[in-house]
């Protein structure tokens, strides 16, 4: 699930409309209400997180507590909405029309009601994604109302059920000042010009009028005065001009932004299906993560401290790692280098200020989700992808230190959970079948893959002896593998292999989701997660001509939960399907892409999975230029077939990139780079050196089973051997 919010590339303000709540989505095609348009949104997470401070307009009396969930909503058609970068607007059945608009770290709206209506608006202060969750009983809102503005602050949190939680301030300007004002808390109290409590809000009435009404909100995290000045910065006052010219500015403003972002990567061809599919991935891989700090440097850390930044600096927070790792940080990092290094300096600061880094962070707090280390891989394939403009010395303390040095908890975490058994064993064992240990294999593969990422990243720095040994450590996949299934089997705690064993039927099972022992996922999906060492799993499973059945029918099916097979919802399995690259029989890859491009689609269900912060628009991005990020903290592609005649990709040193299509079919006959035939299924970055690179693919409607079918044309492998 993703929300149509108009919101800038990387922007604190993510607004637009709310139609559902309790759930891990707030925006479902199939509900016909709207219950807000609040203006802090995650675009596709797991969980439910943000849809801070909401606003509805209104056509009434306010009778009946608004903080009551649902008590208040619109209906509406999608046929009336109109939303693209920058931009959301609906007409709703009553008539009202609401149009929304953003910069940085604030946004504008335009409510047009109907001739002779009522204009109210109701600021649901209090009523975010989380506010009805026990844990957030005690989370406490407040506004306060004066001539034509608003102002106060909320808390919300709770990502996951974890418990950090933030605060978030704001103001708010509108065009007219009021007529009459309202608000609640526990009860409704018409008069009134402040509330405060759990879920308490207020409601603006305007004098009758044709006139549109229009506001100005900024956000902050550190203080209400901040707000006040990102406002300022953000939305230029016009003297003269009101605020429907600031609106119109704002908007041409945020069109051109998009404009400029989008076209880093240029697509010649292939339908108007494919064309969107592609486009609109590329902007869900621009949502996040998301600017801190304020427009005067500040931001708050996660011990609640003010911090101030150095004029040129950035604070990013919203790292879905675990997911965003697998394709959207190196896609950042070539495309938007500098904003990928601020993102890697925030992360070095959180560790520095907290001696690791946070996993799964928001706003200022870590909710550790999801099992592994995937910070240290961000990192990792950040530096590897083009982004270095950050401290990565002090980023290399921090990641060998994650990987060798078991840490205290930090606000309810660690960033390697089980490292102590992990490093003694060579594995993480089930433990007592419950959280965390039920997830214990996977963990170790995470490990393993994490551990892979940071000794590249070492190599490169210098740092020969932590990267040899994390090198090693990366091959402790090996300890779980059991020859028997061919399979990446869990232990107890004692060393035996789990019993009760049938990968088949996905059992030893834990929850609806999740194979004991494996995350999201069975032991086929995760058995496969090793790119940094195909050629020893490839060994492991018997050589070339035993494995290959075993990856065919992996690849029978490419979409579902609950499968032992490929599947494009999840993201232990993105990447896997170049796995015949390294078989010799890259014309595999192809078909497999070919049937899983054909997996998305223009309509609302469009997505296979959640969009997790761009990570499944990301799969479709990269598989259909031809090209996919595959290794961990490595600098290069694994080949595939693209999908367009043309794509011209601007990098963000200026280079360009273009990736040709000559011919029908779906299958590779020969390659060409810069004019020089080219036979390797691999393509490491440093081969795309010169200012204009071009790689030509003649395609075939069968497959040609001599390109890249040499032993010395698959992607590398990297190992220790025991």
């Amino acid at each position: 699930m993703t929300s149509p919010t108009a919101q800038l590339p990387f922007g604190m303000v993510q607004w637009g409309p709310d139609t559902h709540i309790g759930e891990w989505y707030n925006y479902a095609y199939e509900d016909n209400k709207i219950l807000g348009f609040s203006m802090t949104h995650l675009s596709g997470a797991g969980c439910r997180l943000f849809n801070d401070l909401p606003v509805l307009p209104w056509i009434g009396d306010i009778k009946t507590n608004p903080g009551v969930a649902a008590a208040y909503s619109l209906s509406f058609s999608h046929s009336k909405e109109d939303a693209h970068p920058g931009y959301y607007a609906v007409t709703t059945d009553n008539g009202i029309k609401a149009e929304l608009t953003a910069a940085l770290r604030s946004g504008m709206a335009r409510f047009t009601f109907p001739a002779g209506a009522t204009r109210t608006l109701l600021l649901e202060a209090g009523s975010g994604a989380t506010a009805d969750m026990s844990s957030a009983k005690s989370d406490i809102s407040s506004i306060e109302l004066s001539g034509n503005t608003a102002s106060g602050k909320l808390i919300g949190g709770h990502f996951c059920n974890s418990g950090p939680a933030y605060t978030l301030y704001y103001t708010m300007q509108f065009s007219e000042p009021f007529a009459s004002t309202g608000g609640w808390d526990a009860d409704v109290h018409p008069g009134a010009v402040s509330a405060t409590g759990h879920k308490a809000g207020a409601w603006v009435t305007f004098a009758a009028s044709e006139r549109p009404v229009l506001m100005k909100v900024g956000l902050s995290f550190v203080s209400i005065e901040n707000a006040r000045a990102n406002l300022t910065a953000d939305v230029a006052e016009a003297p003269g001009k009101g605020f429907d010219a600031e609106f119109d500015g704002l908007l041409h403003a945020a069109k051109q932004i998009w404009s400029e972002a989008l076209g880093k990567i240029e697509i010649t061809g292939g339908t108007a299906d494919q064309r969107s599919i592609f486009y609109t991935g590329v902007f869900h891989m621009l949502l996040s993560p998301n600017v801190f700090n304020d427009s005067n440097g500040q931001y708050i850390d996660f011990d609640g401290k003010t911090r101030q930044l150095k004029p040129g600096e950035e604070q990013y927070t919203n790292f879905s790692d675990w997911d965003t790792a697998h394709n959207v940080m190196q896609f950042q990092s070539m495309l938007f280098p500098r904003q990928s290094s601020q993102m890697m300096q925030s992360l070095v600061r959180d560790a520095e200020q907290n001696g690791m880094f946070p996993r799964w962070a928001y706003a200022n707090g870590a909710s550790w989700v999801m099992s592994g280390d995937a910070p240290a891989v961000l990192l990792a394939d950040a530096y590897a992808f083009g982004a270095r403009d950050f401290d990565t010395k002090t980023a290399l303390k921090y990641m060998v230190q994650a990987a060798t040095v078991p840490e205290n908890w930090w606000h309810g975490g660690r960033e390697r959970l089980d490292l102590e058994e992990y490093l003694s064993k060579g594995y993480v064992s089930l433990l007592d079948h419950k959280y965390p240990s039920m997830y214990a294999a996977s963990a170790s593969l995470n490990f393993n893959n994490a551990d892979f990422a940071v000794s590249r990243m070492a190599e490169s720095l210098g740092d020969h002896a932590d990267a040899q040994l994390l090198l090693k450590h990366a091959q402790y996949w090996r300890n779980l593998f059991d020859k028997d299934s061919g399979l990446i089997r869990p232990r107890e705690q004692d060393g035996s292999f789990v019993a009760g064993w049938d990968p088949e039927h996905y059992l030893p099972r834990f929850d609806r989701l999740s194979a004991l022992g494996f995350e999201e996922g069975s032991a086929y999906q995760y058995t496969y997660m090793l790119p940094f060492n195909y050629a020893g799993l490839i060994q492991a499973l018997g050589g070339r001509e035993s494995a290959i059945p075993k990856f065919d029918k992996f690849f029978e099916k490419v979409v579902g939960w609950n499968t032992t097979n490929f599947t494009t919802t999840n993201e232990p399995d993105f990447g896997e399907q170049y796995v015949y690259d390294w078989l010799g029989q890259p014309w595999k890859t192809q078909a497999v892409i070919s049937r899983e491009l054909d997996t998305f689609t223009t309509k609302p269900d469009g997505l296979a999975g959640n969009d997790d912060l761009g990570a499944t628009s990301g799969l479709y991005v990269f598989d259909s230029l031809g090209f996919y990020p595959v290794i961990p903290g490595v600098g290069g592609f694994a080949l595939g077939a693209p999908l367009f005649p043309k794509a011209h990709i601007t990098f963000g040193d200026g280079r360009t990139f273009d990736m040709e299509r000559h011919g029908k079919g779906i299958y590779v006959q020969r390659v060409t780079l810069n004019g020089q035939s080219y036979f390797s299924t691999w393509l490491p970055l440093e081969r795309l050196s010169k200012n204009h690179n071009v790689m030509v693919f003649w395609m075939g409607e069968e497959p040609n089973r001599q390109w890249g079918a040499g032993a010395q044309d698959a992607p590398p492998s990297f190992d220790v051997q025991p």
